[in-house]
């Protein structure tokens, strides 16, 4: 094991000056460089890095067409005879866009899977800055060294090994940082230090890690805040592809409010459509105004029907509201008669009571 934390340090100290993926010559004594065949280079699995397009790419093809690939690939052999790539993918593909049948690249010996997953993170974010990526790829590598971070434990020896090659070799060796090494650190703490961000942050982004892509996108996109992006992580995958389907359709806004009113839909069960549409119209929780009652005016013409002039007033109101009261108990009770049916319905019980 001793000797695969040294591998791993001198790999850190060739590729950590290098710019990313240019053509760059480095000095590889202590490694053997073998010349493999493109054809047995395999691409690590679920690559967590974008390949390079367009003119960047075009870019690496010109140039290893007229110097070759100066910077050896960094790759480890695999049971079938293959070789994985942990360092190299797009100067791969460039040379094989270039005609090249074999590159230069460095084999590293016995490393377990998440030797080469951290080999992967680290050399690839060393060389491309991890700040200049999208926040949803920012996410899935910070998800993915907390992971193996998880898996390692937190005083292993390889993970200080690498915290202090990194510090040493980006000049940040007296940093407060660097104070740390040896303490008694959380996984959040080791990665955050390693990546020179907090512990915050990276719980914020490991919560947009786990949101569905659609909704990664759209956090990319700066559609909305990663805070807002957080609360909608708590949601159901089919919650949070329900209010992608409401954002695509009437082009809603989210913030970190309506956001916030989602998660507490989630939390109650009672997130669909229309209370998702409820929120992003900022209607949820307000209560619905009844309108009042209007004044309804009794006319002397209707009033001489049924009571003399000299009447007194409370009699009247006393007797209507009393009216009014055997009217509503006919109206529940014979609630499928209509208007004449149900008065008729009135005389003829008085009829018999009489």
């Amino acid at each position: 094991m001793a000797e695969i934390k040294r591998d791993y340090a001198k790999m850190i100290d060739i590729f950590s000056s290098t710019a990313a993926e240019t053509q760059t010559t480095t000095s590889s004594k202590e490694y053997l460089v073998s010349e493999l065949s493109v054809s047995l280079l395999q691409d690590f699995p679920s690559h967590p890095f974008a390949f390079y397009t367009g003119e960047k790419f075009d870019d690496l093809v010109d140039s290893i067409k007229i110097h070759g690939v100066l910077n050896p690939l960094l790759v480890r052999k695999l049971d079938n005879g293959t070789y994985q790539i942990l360092s190299g993918h797009n100067r791969r593909r460039a040379a094989k866009n270039a005609g090249f049948r074999a590159v230069p690249c460095i084999v590293l010996d016995h490393l377990t899977d998440d030797d080469a997953l951290m080999i992967v993170l680290d050399s690839n974010t060393k060389q491309r800055g991890i700040t200049e990526m999208k926040i949803s790829e920012q996410a899935h590598i910070y998800a993915l060294d907390v992971e193996v971070n998880k898996r390692q434990g937190h005083r292993s020896d390889l993970i200080k090994d690498i915290e202090l090659n990194l510090q040493i070799l980006s000049n940040d060796a007296g940093s407060e940082t660097s104070s740390q090494i040896g303490k008694k650190l959380t996984t959040l703490d080791i990665v955050g230090a390693k990546y020179g961000i907090s512990r915050n942050t990276i719980a914020r982004l490991l919560r947009i890690d786990t949101l569905i892509f659609k909704l990664k996108t759209r956090v990319d996109d700066e559609e909305f805040a990663i805070n807002a992006g957080v609360e909608l992580s708590y949601l159901s995958d089919i919650e949070q592809q329900i209010v992608d389907e409401v954002l695509t359709k009437f082009e809603y806004k989210i913030d970190i409010k309506k956001a916030r009113q989602l998660r507490e839909l989630s939390r109650k069960k009672t997130l669909n459509d229309v209370t998702v549409v409820e929120v992003l119209e900022g209607k949820y929780g307000k209560k619905k105004k009844v309108p009042a009652m209007k004044a309804l005016t009794l006319t002397p013409k209707f009033l001489e029907k049924f009571y003399s002039t000299d009447t007194p007033r409370v009699t009247m109101m006393e007797e209507i509201e009393a009216s009014m009261d055997v009217w509503a108990s006919l109206k529940e009770k014979y609630p499928e008669l209509s208007l004449d049916a149900r008065r008729k319905k009135l005389k003829d019980m008085l009829k018999n009571m009489g």
